[in-house]
């Protein structure tokens, strides 16, 4: 009988476990050593050309905030200089999705058609098409599936199950792009969900997850196109608006704008012209974009 997904972090488990008698798949386990020696030597590519115009990525229908988008095509050398360590974290993401893939088949799972291109035309009542296009982690077990890294914190939030109350990042959207618009030849069954893994302590999680549907992602991918082409950032709506932060009267940034490489340009108007001003408090620093009580804690000032 075949596998089913539903076990597969039990499965990896069992393999993994030291008194197993698993015995190892060495041309399995090149394959993937081959995918993850790729993905070091992809990080180290300078990443500095501009975005194209007329064409989308999957994860960008997954950021309500047009815009973010418009300083993306727009303005990129406003936003944070993406620093060593923020692209080894997206390294070591990407090696972790290759483990888990590679354990799910030495566990007895089938693992099929990783990096699978999807893409789709947006037509537009201008005439200007654009295109949204991107690749799946991989089917497993006939389940379209996502695989996303995360903390402690994130997978204690995502472990039972994801949905519009807990997507900050809009890993539904970028999902659900590729469970509406993949072709028929990508064969796969009815569920899709995410592969969840506490890159801390190693623990992994599959939740099936509900994805918007075809019309809702191609209406997001025409908003983005729009905002995108305006002439000024400010005729473009935030995604996002500020949060009471405690009982002080403070206002911060909402976890998801606080992770915007535009934050600071964006926000520049904050705080009576003074722009955002961030705080080092225990767990993270603290973006404010009005302070009517003096913080009790180091303000980060470069």
């Amino acid at each position: 009988m075949s596998k089913q997904i539903h076990t597969l972090s039990k499965d990896i488990y069992k393999v993994l476990d030291a008194t197993s008698d698993h015995e190892p798949n060495s041309d399995l386990a090149a394959k993937y050593a081959m995918n993850i020696g790729g993905e070091m030597a992809k990080s180290t590519l300078k990443r500095d050309k501009p975005r194209e115009r007329g064409k989308l990525w999957a994860s960008d229908l997954g950021k309500p905030c047009m815009r973010q988008h418009w300083y993306n095509f727009n303005m990129p050398e406003a936003g944070d200089v993406l620093e060593g360590h923020t692209k080894f974290k997206f390294l070591y993401g990407s090696v972790l999705e290759e483990a888990v893939l590679y354990m799910a088949e030495e566990a007895g799972h089938e693992v099929r058609d990783p990096q699978f291109r999807v893409e789709v035309d947006v037509e537009r009542e201008n005439g200007i098409d654009w295109v949204v296009s991107g690749r799946i982690d991989a089917v497993i077990d006939g389940v379209l599936i996502d695989v996303k890294s995360t903390s402690t914190y994130g997978f204690q939030r995502y472990k039972y199950g994801i949905d519009s109350t807990n997507d900050s990042f809009g890993y539904l959207y970028q999902l659900g792009f590729y469970n509406e618009f993949a072709p028929e030849s990508l064969e796969r069954g009815s569920e899709t969900g995410f592969v969840w893994i506490d890159k801390q302590n190693g623990y992994i999680q599959y939740t099936p997850a509900s994805t918007p549907d075809k019309e809702t992602l191609l209406e997001r991918a025409r908003d983005i196109a729009t905002s995108v082409e305006y002439i000024k950032a400010t005729r473009v709506p935030r995604g996002y608006a500020p949060e009471p932060y405690g009982k002080s009267g403070n206002e911060s940034l909402p976890i998801s704008c606080s992770y915007c490489a535009y934050k600071k340009e964006c926000w520049k108007d904050s705080n009576g012209g003074q722009g955002l001003r961030t705080f080092a408090y225990n767990h993270k620093p603290i973006h404010f974009t009005t302070i009517k009580r003096e913080p009790k804690v180091q303000e980060i000032t470069k």
